[in-house]
């Protein structure tokens, strides 16, 4: 006796698409991990985010939170960078210096909880 599962049709899985984000965000490891500012870097790409750079520096290894510092509040990103990362530490700068940087994230030894949002 054979039995025959009923075949059901595949459907490919929906490619999940980010709308990229305007403006670019540097992100620099203030914790002294490493590897953390090359792995925020990713998690915010996936979430279309523009990443000009992402550095380390022994002289900023002593972060404990991540600080993110926003050059224009009225930055189209401002909100979907909040809504990405897990941390209420953000700070208007004005900066006319940044030239077109956006936000600068420094990153805290607590940036494995604040990435988490980002890398659902």
């Amino acid at each position: 006796m054979f039995l025959f599962a009923c075949e059901e049709e595949l459907k490919p899985k929906a490619e999940v698409r980010m709308e990229p984000v305007p403006g670019q965000i540097v992100v620099l490891n203030s914790c002294g991990i490493p590897g953390a500012a090359q792995e925020a870097r990713d998690v915010l790409r996936t979430q279309g985010f523009d990443i000009l750079s992402a550095q380390s520096d022994p002289q900023w290894a002593n972060y404990e939170e991540t600080i993110v510092a926003i050059r224009n509040p009225h930055w189209i990103g401002y909100n979907r960078l909040k809504d990405a990362l897990d941390t209420e530490n953000f700070i208007v700068l004005r900066d006319t210096l940044s030239g077109d940087i956006s936000a600068t994230v420094f990153l805290g030894r607590d940036y494995k909880k604040v990435l988490k949002r980002g890398s659902q």
